[in-house]
């Protein structure tokens, strides 16, 4: 699977990073330990970033990409059609998942670094 950052996207992924290059691209649907989500109406619909140091389990499946490592669980790929961009929104500054499809997530979440 490829992961395709633009320009912008990576501008304020470098900043919020902190240094990183790793992190992880998981779902906020209440399915793992970095979920924000207390229900399971949002299935599939919802993702976040979280910076890691090193791989986490079972976030071992790493995506495609030139500027970062970048790791999904055998659960997001469920979710995930091959080809996905990471970008900004002109409007509201924040990260917009999407793929050849149409939008994944208008509103991708970040966790800072623990």
């Amino acid at each position: 699977m490829k992961l395709h950052i633009t320009n912008e996207a990576a501008f304020y992924l470098t900043d919020k990073l902190a240094g990183s290059k790793s992190f992880i691209l998981a779902l906020n649907d209440g399915s793992n330990q970095f979920s924000s989500a207390q229900g399971c109406c949002m299935i599939g619909d919802r993702f976040l970033i979280k910076p890691i140091k090193e791989k986490i389990a079972p976030f071992s499946e790493q995506l495609q990409n030139e500027r970062y490592q970048v790791y999904i669980s055998d659960y997001e790929k469920n979710f995930l059609p091959y080809n996905i961009t990471l970008d900004r929104s002109g409007s509201y500054g924040n990260f917009v998942l999407r793929s050849d499809e149409g939008i994944l997530d208008m509103n991708v979440a970040f966790q800072t670094a623990e």
